[in-house]
């Protein structure tokens, strides 16, 4: 083939263009003279030195150069071109490239015009370059390519196609997320609908997907979900599809099986219409069949449909994810199948050791009963004298051993069965006798109760093969299956030959069988739980041999029936003996007579029918080796025996009998209705029984409350701790197991009735209790446990909590109301400590309902912990009184005595404030020395001070009775605190000319107390010698040390105390009457003042008199602190206080107060000592005359009208620039709480009206450093 002509390369562009592989030689062939970049000679170096980089690189590189962009790529990244390639050699990139030109071209432009390199990793881009839309990947860079005038020339874009890599990234989280979900799915179903949930999540790669499980046959798929689909299309899809199948809109399963491989759906059309768009806006038009098997499973469990995405060629590798993504499927479906088998054969594993179980307990029932009525009288004639068995003892043990003999038998049988060990012997047989024998041996018996029994069995036209042991036990078996569960109508034996079968069928009208029952009748070990029947006998193996045995003559056994109307069991045996094991088929005839094998069942039978009338003592049922006096006989209790075994009632009725009355009935239903018709001391009943069986029983007598007390017994085949634990948890006494022995029975029948008598009198003794509770005069209530549960509740503590229904309830249910009273937190305490506690006006709320106001009551009530027999405090016996009377009487009486201390202190305080501008008027004549109606202004000032003393007596009272007295402790030498005393009553004292003589200790008389308060004790006591002793008398105080105790008398020789007035000396306003001219006036507080004062001292006082006219003596005890050190005793002397000649005081005073003659005078007292004063009337003008006046102090008066003290004494604080400002309260109002409130308001001093002119002067020496 001729090559096309090349034009020359010149050496220089040879440099540059040589080599670079198919690009290299495509460079240099392609005239570039058509192109915007012009002739390659023209070419700049920069451009050239470039083109021979890219060429010669094996890293996919492509290079636009100038604002056209024209593309110059290496053999590298041609594959990213695809069918682009070789027209894009040259051609301009936007034009290539145009369906990511609004991606790629901004950037690539950005670098051109000089911005900054670009780096994009993994980014998507759609390129069309296989001839459709197609999803890549691609990690690249753009960089400039600088030109020879310093600027960019072009832009250099190095690139690497990632797009295997993402999207297998992509698959494999996929693949791993159905994985891990796998675990979660418990069938096929399950994991079917966990795959599809996990594939919906990656529909880049599974536009939709569609999951089919196929049929246990494998031979019909059917549809288990889908992804990505909606209704509209799923409703189109058929639910099931054939393998087998050969129509075209089917799916092609049966192909993809085959070959294991997948299979392509092109005309997806035909199978799904009307596709959504999806997440490519493109409905997918492929899809892939492949079938779900695992690596070494040559059968699938299903398929898979998957859609195929419209922007990616369906390559190898996109069929791997597929074969992935099914081979993962599978594996959860095998995984959660095989979860499915597993549980199911653990299930019925279960199910069979259920059976097994329940085979085994009734199986140890059949085999303990009868052994217990073999091992019983044996025992007993053993131990009699004779030691022989007859009569009724032996006729038992016989009847049992027959019994026992046809239960091993039945084992056997179905042992051999079932180990396919039956040698059976099939001969020709007179079917229609043999039957008709079988059936009538039960015909005493059947109609002994009461039924009619019905025979049709015509004589056949030829014989049958039958085993004649086999079948005699097939219709022994169903015929007194009949009898069992059948207590009126008919039981029908019809037997018939119908198209070439033998068919028997036994009806009765019984009680039938539910339906659920039916499918299981037959299993091997399965009884009907529940079930009507006149006993509870039997192993549950019965109606399973007989299946096996109608099997063994190849015949068959079903059942018909209907609950109450009846049952019919068909047994259809082939006739002939063709379908019989030639070895096993003989013609001889045996010669047993008829009926060999029914004698057990009839008298099993029999016994079902057996009632015995309650049995009485008797002369002879006592064993002889049993004491009759250690059974307590003194009492013939009443026994009541509940069994269906008629010879265990026998039995057991006549061993009771010989010390009780006993009562026997044959099933649980009987026994409760006996039971509730007169209660009986002990219940003794078997577990298994028809009707209602032993725990059935024992739940109905303990939920009724006439036989909820009555001890029980219960008797069981079942041994073991377990068994025991069971029937002791169900609420029986005891649990007796069989086989028993005689002295068993009756020592533990002896020890229920023993309990039974000491219940039944701490039974009475409860209830006489209880009737003296119910009678009691106050509230009483029992609360039980942590929960304190109300027990019992009497009649007045129902009325104290409106009669609410509380008993049965925890008191937080009955009495919710109590919450947050501290009520459950007293109970609680009380259960957790064991200490009672006694509380007393104790203020309960009760809200009794929506409509009704709150409920205000007290109690006074008492928590008294009981506890059980172990010691442990189980319950609470509550006590209540209601004192809601007495408390409202008492918080009335509080009131108005609070009422009465607030109206005195008042009071005083009213009375200080007319009183100061009295006492200072008086103060400031005194001071000046003016003489004139000196003996009037005498007598005022004294009486003034008398009142002054009286109302500081009312004030203080108050204070005390309220409690609001706060004594400032410290070590204090009662001596100091005489000596002030003294110096407090001394004008009193030299007023009436007393002799006054004080003999205390030189040491250890030292206390911790107030000496203001101690020293006001001891001032009342003087004052009150001195006033009620004639003038010219005399006053003694003497003091002591006796033990840890300081001992102070004040003794006068005054009027004394009458004997009637002792006890009453100290309460409040109390005087001894006196003549008129002793009468010294007072409001009787003083002494009661000293007493509440020595009180909160810890100490006490008493007061002695011979009698009127004999003097009194007051004895104050105090406690007494240790000695410190030795210290002199000064000697305090009565005597007037010499005044001192007052001292000038040059301050710039503020008065302020609303009482204009108590502010006038103070003002007049004020400059007399030297100060320049300034008064005003109210708030708001003193607060203009400080900004005038500029003072120095301000004396403030707290009570005044339209701005108080306290808010003027802020508003001068905040003006008093530049000089500060001293502030004193001046108020009647002296107690702590008052002096701490003006301190807090700003005040500097706290004066207590009426003002002491001496007080007030070093008030202000003080304030103003003179």
């Amino acid at each position: 083939m001729l090559q096309p002509p090349f034009p020359p390369v010149p050496p220089s562009e040879e440099r540059h263009f040589a080599g670079g592989g198919e690009m290299g030689e495509l460079v240099r062939s392609l005239d570039w003279s058509r192109t915007p970049l012009g002739p390659s000679r023209d070419w700049p170096v920069s451009l050239k030195t470039m083109v021979g980089v890219v060429l010669h690189n094996r890293f996919p590189m492509l290079m636009w150069w100038g604002p056209e962009m024209i593309q110059v790529y290496n053999d590298a990244y041609r594959p990213v071109l695809g069918r682009k390639h070789p027209g894009s050699l040259g051609a301009p990139g936007e034009r290539i490239w145009s369906e990511i030109w609004d991606v790629v071209g901004p950037m690539a432009q950005g670098v051109l015009n000089g911005g900054p390199a670009t780096w994009s990793e993994n980014l998507a881009l759609f390129l069309n370059s296989r001839g459709f839309v197609e999803e890549t990947f691609h990690t690249f860079s753009y960089s400039p390519i600088p030109d020879e005038q310093g600027g960019v020339g072009g832009v250099l874009v190095t690139v690497r196609e990632t797009t295997q890599e993402v999207q297998f990234d992509r698959q494999l989280r996929m693949l791993r997320d159905l994985a891990a979900r796998s675990a979660d799915a418990k069938s096929p179903e399950q994991a079917c609908l966990t795959s599809l949930d996990v594939l919906a999540g990656n529909d880049l790669d599974l536009p939709f997907s569609l999951l089919y499980l196929l049929d246990a046959n494998g031979d019909t798929a059917r549809l288990a979900g889908s992804s990505r689909l909606p209704d509209t299309v799923l409703a189109a899809l058929p639910t099931q599809q054939s393998l087998s199948s050969e129509s075209g809109t089917d799916w092609p399963f049966a192909e993809a099986a085959r070959t294991g491989d997948s299979v392509v759906v092109k005309d997806l059309g035909q199978h799904l219409r009307a596709l959504p768009a999806g997440r490519w806006n493109t409905p997918p038009s492929l899809a892939v069949v492949r079938a779900l098997t695992q690596p070494g499973q040559s059968r699938p469990s299903g398929f898979l449909v998957g859609g195929v995405s419209p922007r990616r060629l369906l390559d190898a590798s996109y069929h791997a994810f597929f074969q992935a993504t099914a081979e993962q499927v599978a594996a959860s479906v095998a995984n959660a199948r095989a979860y499915q088998e597993e549980r199911q054969r653990a299930e019925e594993l279960a199910a069979l050791d259920r059976a097994k179980t329940a085979f085994f307990s009734n199986i140890s029932h059949e085999l303990r009963t009868p052994l217990t009525l073999l091992l019983g009288p044996t025992e007993d004639a053993l131990a009699s004298p004779e030691r022989t068995l007859q009569g009724d003892s032996l006729e038992t043990v016989h009847r049992n051993a027959v019994r026992l003999r046809k239960l091993v038998n039945t084992l056997l049988d179905f042992a051999r069965i079932e180990a396919g060990r039956v040698r059976a012997a099939y001969e020709p047989t007179d079917l229609a006798a043999l039957t008709a024998g079988l059936a009538s041996a039960f015909r005493s018996a059947i109609e002994r109760a009461g039924l009619v029994l019905d025979v049709d069995c015509p004589t056949l036209p030829e014989p049958a093969w039958v085993d004649h042991e086999m079948w005699e036990k097939i219709v022994l078996n169903l015929v007194s299956n009949a009898l069992k569960f059948t207590f009126t109508g008919t039981i029908t034996v019809a037997q018939a030959l119908k198209d070439g079968h033998i068919e028997l069928r036994v009806t009765d009208t019984g009680t039938g069988i539910p339906a659920h029952e039916l499918p299981r009748l037959f299993e091997r070990f399965h009884r009907v739980h529940g079930a009507r029947a006149r006993s509870h006998e039997g192993s549950g193996i019965g109606l399973a041999l007989v299946h096996e045995l109608v099997r063994l003559h190849g015949g068959t056994l079903t059942v018909q029936s209907e609950l109450e109307r009846g049952t019919t069991f068909t047994v259809c045996i082939p006739t002939g003996f063709a379908h019989l094991p030639p070895e096993h088929v003989t013609s001889a005839k045996s010669q047993r007579s008829l009926p060999a094998g029914a004698d057990p069942y009839v008298r099993d039978a029999l016994g079902w029918l057996t009632q015995l009338p309650s049995t009485s003592a008797n002369d002879d049922g006592m064993p002889p080796t049993l004491d009759p006096a250690s059974l307590g006989t003194e009492e013939r209790g009443r026994v009541l025996l509940a069994d269906d075994n008629a010879d265990m009632r026998e039995y057991v009725g006549r061993l009771l009998g010989a010390h009780w009355t006993v009562e026997a009935v044959a099933d649980g239903e009987a026994a409760l209705q006996a039971a509730r018709a007169r209660p009986p001391d002990l219940i003794l009943s078997d577990v298994m029984m028809p009707r209602l069986d032993g725990f059935g029983l024992l739940q109905a007598l303990r939920a009724d409350e006439r036989t909820r007390t009555v001890p029980v017994i219960l008797l069981s085949a079942r041994a073991g701790e377990e068994a025991q634990e069971e029937g002791l948890n169900a609420g029986a006494d005891d649990y007796l197991v069989k086989p028993f022995s005689t002295r068993d029975l009756l020592a533990r029948v002896t020890a229920q009735l023993t309990r039974s008598r000491l219940r039944k009198l701490e039974a009475a003794h409860g209830e006489r209790l209880a009737r003296i509770f119910q009678h009691a005069p106050v509230g009483i209530a029992i609360l039980r446990g942590p929960e304190h549960v109300f027990e019992f509740a009497n009649q007045n503590y129902l009325k104290l909590v409106a009669n609410r229904d509380v008993t049965g309830k925890a008191i937080r249910d009955a009495l919710p109301d109590l919450a947050r009273q501290g009520i459950y937190e007293l109970l609680d305490g009380v259960l957790t400590t064991g200490e009672p506690y006694i509380g007393r006006s104790l203020r309960v709320v009760f809200n009794d309902g929506p409509n009704q106001s709150a409920r205000e009551v007290f109690f006074d009530f008492v928590y008294q912990p009981m506890s059980d027999a172990k010691g442990q405090v189980d319950s609470i016996i509550v006590v209540v009184f209601d004192v809601t009377e007495l408390a409202t009487a008492r918080r009335e009486a509080e009131s108005a005595n609070r009422a009465k201390d607030e109206f005195l202190a008042m009071l005083g305080h009213e009375l200080r404030n007319p009183l100061a501008p009295i006492l200072t008027a008086l103060q400031l004549m005194r001071l000046r020395g003016e003489t004139a109606a000196e003996r009037e202004r005498t007598l005022i000032e004294r009486q003034v001070t008398h009142l002054v003393r009286m109302v500081d007596d009312l004030l203080d009272v108050s204070r005390v009775t309220r409690g609001k007295v706060t004594l400032k402790r410290e070590r204090v030498t009662l001596t100091d605190v005489v000596a002030k005393a003294i110096e407090q009553t001394s004008p009193l004292i030299d007023q009436r000319q007393h002799t006054l003589e004080v003999d205390l200790p030189d040491r250890g008389m030292d206390l911790n107390g107030d000496p203001t308060r101690l020293a006001q004790v001891f001032a009342n006591l003087l004052t009150n010698a001195a006033k009620y002793t004639e003038p010219g008398g005399f006053l003694a105080v003497t003091g002591t040390r006796e033990g840890r105790e300081l001992v102070l008398s004040v003794r006068d020789t005054g009027v004394g105390i009458a004997p009637e007035m002792l006890p009453r000396v100290f309460d409040l306003f109390v005087q001894e009457h006196q003549a008129l001219d002793r009468s010294q006036g007072g409001l009787g507080l003083g002494l009661a003042i000293a007493r509440s004062l020595v009180t909160l001292h810890e100490g006490a006082i008493s007061a002695h008199s011979a009698g009127r006219g004999r003097g009194s003596t007051f004895t104050v005890r105090l406690p007494a602190l240790e000695a410190e050190a030795p210290a002199a005793l000064p000697t305090p002397q009565p005597g007037a206080l010499v005044p001192q000649e007052p001292t000038s005081v040059s301050a710039r005073v503020l008065i302020v107060d609303d009482n204009r003659d108590a502010a006038d005078v103070l003002s007049e007292s004020l400059e007399f000592l030297g100060c320049t004063t300034r008064v005003s009337y109210d708030g708001p003008s003193g607060l203009e005359a400080a900004k005038e006046f500029r003072p120095e102090i301000a004396l403030l008066d707290i009570g005044l009208p339209v701005m108080d003290g306290y808010e003027l004494a802020r508003l001068l604080r905040q003006q008093e620039e530049p000089r500060p400002l001293k502030l004193v309260a001046v108020t009647g109002y002296g107690q702590e709480s008052d002096r701490q409130r003006s301190k807090a308001a700003g005040f500097d001093a706290h004066l207590v009206k009426p003002l002491h002119f001496e007080t007030l002067e070093a008030l202000l020496k003080d304030l103003t450093g003179a």
